[in-house]
């Protein structure tokens, strides 16, 4: 998978706000609470929130409380679920997406590097869940 800037934002919002409510619990957060701690653009990560939402992991509601909320307990939210939800590009080659780009796809060691690789990052990106990156987080600082 290829990490841009939304998959990267998308973590960083969501850390925020999985920090925010183990203090409240029921705190709500905006989206310009995260813009302005993380330092990122209101536009983008409201795009990527929509993302979010719609792939259930967090949920939005409206009015002056009004914000995001995660949707489940942060040790059930997979890493791997948020990029699958906000990332374009799923695999890091084009021909992992589609064996049609390529005429050697069907017999390719390159393509088999590529899946392995693949398949091996999915493995840990699924092992590793929001809740582990709040520990980590803390562990560095």
């Amino acid at each position: 998978m290829n990490i841009s800037t939304k998959g990267d934002y998308a973590l960083r919002g969501l850390a925020f706000m999985a920090e925010a409510q183990k203090k409240d619990e029921k705190k709500a957060v905006t989206i310009k609470e995260i813009c302005s701690k993380e330092d990122i653009s209101h536009r983008y990560l409201e795009n990527i929130f929509v993302n979010l939402r719609k792939a259930g992991i967090v949920r939005s509601s409206k009015g002056g409380y009004g914000g995001f909320k995660l949707a489940k307990n942060p040790a059930k939210i997979r890493v791997l679920d948020i990029l699958t939800a906000v990332e374009i590009k799923k695999t890091p080659s084009r021909c992992l997406a589609d064996a049609k780009v390529c005429r050697k796809a069907g017999n390719c060691s390159i393509r088999n590097i590529w899946m392995n690789m693949h398949e091996s990052n999915n493995r840990y990106l699924s092992r590793v869940t929001l809740a582990t990156l709040i520990k980590a987080k803390k562990a560095t600082a």
